[in-house]
Formats: C-alpha cells, sequence, structure tokens
C-alpha cells in the first residue's frame, strides 16, 4: 500500500481522490484474498443510482433549455446539439420521471399536512380542515400542468427570481459536478462488491498511510474513517 499510494498522483475532486484511495486499497484486499459475496441489494443499490443520476442529467436538460427562454439567440450561439435531450432520456422515461416527482412531491405535501395537525392535536388546537391539504396540493397540480406544457411545446420557462443566462450557467456546472461525482461513486460501488475493503483498511494497512493521504491529497479524513475508529 505504501508503495501505491507513494506512486498515486490523485487529481480531481474529492470523489474522484476517494476512488483513487479506494481502488489501490482494492489492489491490497485482493492480494490478502479479502473477499466477499456481493450483497443481495447491491443490483438494486447500483439501478438507483443510475435513476438518481439520469434524473440529474434530465434536470440538467431542463436548466439548459431554459436559456432559450431567456435569450432565444442564445441557441444559434452555442449549437443546436447543446440543447437535445439524451438520446436514452426518450419521452416514456421522461413521463414516468415526471409522474414520480409528481407523486414524491404530493406525498411530501401530504406528510407535511399530517404531522402538523399531530401537532396542532398534541397542543389542544383545532386541527386543519382537508380543504387545506388541497390547498396545499395545488403545488403538486401546478407542477403537474407545467409538464404537460414543456412536453406538448418542447420549450421549458426560466425558474427562480430573475433568471438570467449567467445563473443558468453556473447551475449547469454545479448539476454537470454533480452527475461526475456520482458516477465516480458509483464505478466505485461496483468495483468493490466482491471485495472486503473495510478488512484491509483497517486490520492490514497502516493507518498512518491513510492519513498521509489524507493531508498529501486535502481529503477530509472522515471519508476512510468512521469517528469511532479516528479516536482509536
Amino acid at each position: 500500500m505504501a508503495r501505491l499510494l507513494k506512486e498515486m498522483k490523485a487529481t480531481g475532486t474529492i470523489q474522484e481522490k476517494v476512488k483513487a484511495y479506494n481502488d489501490a486499497n482494492r489492489e491490497v484486499a485482493i492480494l490478502c484474498n479479502h473477499k466477499r459475496t456481493v450483497a443481495a441489494g447491491h443490483a438494486g443499490s447500483i439501478e438507483k443510482m443510475q435513476e438518481r443520476i439520469n434524473g440529474l442529467r434530465y434536470q440538467l436538460w431542463r436548466t439548459q433549455m431554459m436559456m432559450i427562454d431567456v435569450d432565444p439567440k442564445i441557441k444559434k450561439k452555442k449549437g443546436a446539439a447543446y440543447f437535445e435531450r439524451p438520446e436514452d432520456l426518450d419521452i416514456d422515461w421522461v413521463k414516468a420521471h415526471q409522474e414520480a416527482e409528481v407523486e414524491e412531491l404530493r406525498q411530501k405535501i401530504t406528510k407535511k399536512f399530517e404531522k402538523d395537525n399531530e401537532k396542532l392535536a398534541a397542543e389542544g388546537e383545532k386541527e386543519m380542515k382537508p380543504k387545506e391539504l388541497q390547498e396545499r396540493l395545488e403545488k403538486a397540480d401546478e407542477l403537474e400542468a407545467k409538464y404537460k406544457k414543456e412536453n406538448k411545446t418542447g420549450k421549458v420557462e426560466a425558474e427562480g427570481k430573475g433568471p438570467s443566462i449567467d445563473k443558468l450557467e453556473t447551475a449547469v456546472d454545479k448539476l454537470n459536478q454533480r452527475i461526475e461525482n456520482m458516477k465516480v461513486q458509483m464505478e466505485d460501488k461496483e468495483g468493490n462488491k466482491e471485495v472486503a475493503l473495510g478488512t484491509s483498511k483497517i486490520n492490514y494497512i497502516d493507518p498512518r498511510l491513510t492519513v498521509v493521504f489524507s493531508k498529501k491529497f486535502d481529503v477530509p479524513i472522515e471519508r476512510f474513517f468512521s469517528k469511532t475508529l479516528r479516536e482509536k
């Protein structure tokens, strides 16, 4: 491990550096035959991560489309390809994703309403009537209507206070970074599915090497050791 860390030139984001460390740790674990059975829920976990990534990609595309609403000339400036929706996010996927978002919002609003009523009841106050819930749920209805309009017109209206190209480009950069971070996490998770990294990291690798890596590449030690292990 000492040799691997010495040769390492970890660059990029914190998540990419963590993956580089895990890659080196994986080599040690394989040499020490630290294998494990693939977790029963691994495939489902990877699928959920991919779905979250796709959700961010859809959000990214919508944000890019908002630029056209702010400045129609931007399409010619950036080129039509910049505003094309990813091919794998076809209209069937889009509609299913939109429906899931609307339903998630409905459930969130309903749970908040029920919790508020429970609090009122506990304090001896009068509970809110179902009409209040219906009014709150209008927010989900508005989201549903907005998505239907987008699907029909092929246009996305800019959101937020005082939307501008600069603000939207900043949002695009942040979304791209989140997508890349999640892709790295998913790749790391997939690579570690049959290897017990914890065994080698805790029992076979000198913790001082991990501390050196943490300081050298400016990665929080919390990313490698739990609070209990750090206190030891």
